[in-house]
């Protein structure tokens, strides 16, 4: 059970950062030009709740199955906490979207906020793939 849910979790986790990444490169306007921030958006971030569904899952799975390594671990605290400020972010960002779909998706107009939200985005889903990582490295010494 462990291995198949810990390459699940490895997979969704791929799927929900590609697709942020996608995303927040178009942002800051890096990459071939072709499709819209929007179309982008409407494509991946519906992907990207899949994923996060299954991460979950599969997150709650490990947890209850080795529960101290988890718990005991401040990582996996900010972990969990900055996956809650990352989903919040992202519903804003949707809703922000869809509300002015023109102005962000010509550059010349997108916001400002546009390219914060890009950066922050982009550091966040870095940071939640390391802290998880570094769970399994630091756990035993709060154990």
């Amino acid at each position: 059970v462990v291995p198949v849910s810990q390459s699940t979790h490895i997979v969704a986790l791929s799927v929900l950062f590609a697709s942020a990444m996608l995303i927040n490169l178009r942002l800051l306007g890096v990459g071939i030009g072709g499709r819209t921030v929007t179309q982008l958006a409407t494509t991946l971030v519906p992907w990207m709740w899949r994923a996060l569904a299954v991460l979950l899952l599969t997150g709650a799975l490990q947890t209850l199955i080795e529960p101290v390594r988890q718990f005991v671990t401040p990582i996996y605290w900010g972990k969990l906490a900055l996956i809650v400020v990352l989903a919040l972010l992202t519903r804003w960002f949707s809703r922000t979207l869809r509300a002015n779909a023109a102005q962000w998706d010509d550059a010349a107009t997108r916001p400002a906020v546009a390219r914060v939200f890009a950066l922050v985005s982009t550091a966040g889903w870095v940071t939640v793939i390391v802290f998880g990582r570094f769970i399994g490295y630091v756990w035993a010494y709060y154990a």
